[in-house]
């Protein structure tokens, strides 16, 4: 039963709720200029609302995650300690709020990754300029951040489902938000029919699930139930294999959403076609969230079918299965991203390359120790961090350079360090850390996670992932000899506007610090 000691824990999407509804409602209450001074200003405004708005969620979710600063017992009672000592009321622990919603560290850290990159990406909107009400657009940014933070936390079935189309509605429209331009057409439609399909493949899986837990012990949705009931051997014979069908539907259709070979084939489009801070926010808040519900599913919901992803005999099991995806997804990823001309195709098969790698850290739940499981579970989340602010600065710098010179065609780079020397340089950090090189946050990244796939037996695969991370060096390079090397097209400078520049300025520093200084986040890592 909900209880109203429960609302501080819930605190964080409740007030994204109220955000959404607060800029939504601010076209009503402002009038839409004619003039195109009148129009951009009142898109800032909706801009800067969404951003502070997400700056002061972000800044509740830390100080009640208590990860920032931890109240003493014995601080002296005023009113910010009163208000500190509300908020960390709420903090990690305790049962699921009715059975359905998780508030432990996993979904903490969960929220501050989604947020933070929802407030990035609002940054980067800034000079974006939506069609006829701009409160609908970032509107629609806030409420797919809600139906991330669900999903993060969801303890049950049906909330999962019910957190993913909350998520993927709101970034099907965004998508195809500019229902002129032909390919933002394009990638909303795209996006919405592979998006139902995928949906309903998931719903399959877990109705497959709901059904064998039915036949063997009278029906559960709840994942503690089922993690029971898998593990006492309730599901045997008809249930058995109904189970093992639901795991995989449910992988299949998680695998639509995390777009992994072979469920990729609308990322490219999709991606090209998108407003380019839209693009960084699928491929990276959405993927976050989708790769923890994942991890929440396979091992609190089929923890006694995780098998090996080895290559001997004792090979099976949810594990092998995502091992084979992602030797797929690491090999076709990196090698479809070779021949691409146009950025935002390239970094979209460089995103599908990196769920491989993410897949991985999955992996390290075949592992016999529990301390390896908890390290695989660690490096996951530490590459999903590493991973979201290198995108969202590739991507943010992209946006920018696509506004000022019309195009995201490689031939657009060209000679960008001789038009905005600080962005090619601020690019630059971003592509490296994407290509894993040291010191920066993507290369300790891809060594934990490779550390956490040997360590599940998967050294096979291991050793894939190491060579395609080497042949993925020769399409990041071919964009720094764009910008570093090659003539210049135009000899224009291109100017950073302040919203985009604070936006890639974040991302950067963060991958240089947690690149550099690992410890700072692993420390907080190693609660979950």
């Amino acid at each position: 039963m909900f209880q109203l000691t429960d609302i501080p824990r819930l605190l964080p999407e409740i007030l994204l709720l109220v955000l959404a509804l607060l800029v939504l409602g601010s076209d009503i209450l402002e009038r839409w200029g004619r003039t195109p001074e009148a129009q951009l200003e009142r898109v800032k405004s909706s801009a800067s609302l969404t951003a502070i708005g997400l700056g002061m969620v972000l800044v509740v979710a830390l100080l009640q995650s208590g990860y920032l600063y931890q109240l003493p017992e014995t601080a002296p009672v005023n009113f910010f300690t009163n208000i500190i000592r509300n908020l960390q009321s709420g903090g990690p622990g305790g049962d699921p709020i009715i059975g359905v919603f998780a508030t432990d560290h996993l979904t903490m850290i969960a929220r501050l990754l989604i947020i933070g990159a929802a407030l990035v990406t609002s940054l980067l909107c800034l000079d974006i300029r939506p069609n006829a009400h701009p409160g609908e657009f970032y509107a629609l940014i806030i409420f797919a951040t809600l139906g991330m933070c669900l999903m993060v936390g969801a303890n049950e079935l049906l909330l999962a489902y019910l957190a993913i189309e909350l998520t993927s509605i709101p970034l099907y429209l965004l998508a195809g938000y500019f229902r002129n331009d032909p390919r933002s057409a394009e990638a909303g439609l795209k996006y919405f029919l592979f998006g139902a399909i995928s949906s309903a493949i998931l719903l399959y899986g877990m109705s497959l699930a709901f059904g064998a837990a039915l036949n063997a012990v009278g029906g559960a949705t709840n994942f503690n139930d089922l993690t029971r009931f898998d593990r006492i051997g309730a599901f045997t014979g008809s249930s058995g294999g109904l189970l093992t069908l639901a795991m995989l539907f449910i992988v299949a259709g998680m695998g639509y959403k995390l777009a992994v070979v072979p469920f990729h084939g609308w990322s490219p489009d999709v991606y090209e076609g998108s407003p380019t801070p839209i693009t960084a926010f699928i491929s990276t808040a959405s993927k976050a969230a989708g790769f923890i519900l994942l991890f929440r599913l396979l091992t609190e919901t089929f923890p006694a079918m995780a098998g090996a992803p080895t290559l001997n005999e004792e090979a099976g099991g949810w594990t092998a299965v995502l091992a084979v995806l992602a030797l797929l997804t690491v090999v076709i990823g990196n090698l479809a991203a070779l021949p691409q001309t146009n950025v935002k195709r390239l970094l979209a098969y460089s995103s599908i390359a990196h769920a491989g790698f993410v897949l991985l850290g999955l992996l390290a739940w075949a592992a016999a120790q529990p301390f390896d499981r908890e390290q695989g579970l660690i490096a996951l989340l530490y590459y999903l961090i590493i991973y979201s602010l290198t995108n969202l600065g590739a991507f943010g710098a992209l946006a920018l350079i696509g506004q000022q010179t019309g195009g995201d065609d490689l031939d657009h780079l060209r000679g960008l360090s001789r038009r905005n020397l600080p962005l090619a340089l601020l690019f630059t950090v971003c592509i490296l850390s994407l290509a894993g090189i040291p010191p920066l946050g993507g290369f300790f990244a891809k060594f934990y996670i490779f550390m956490a796939g040997w360590q599940s037996g998967a050294t096979w695969l291991v050793v894939i992932a190491v060579v395609m991370t080497i042949v993925s060096l020769y399409y990041y390079l071919r964009l720094l000899k764009a910008m570093f090397i090659e003539p210049a097209r135009d000899e224009a400078p291109v100017s950073m506007p302040r919203g985009i520049g604070a936006a890639l300025t974040i991302a950067v520093i963060g991958v240089l610090v947690l690149g550099i200084f690992p410890n700072l986040i692993l420390s907080v890592l190693e609660r979950v």
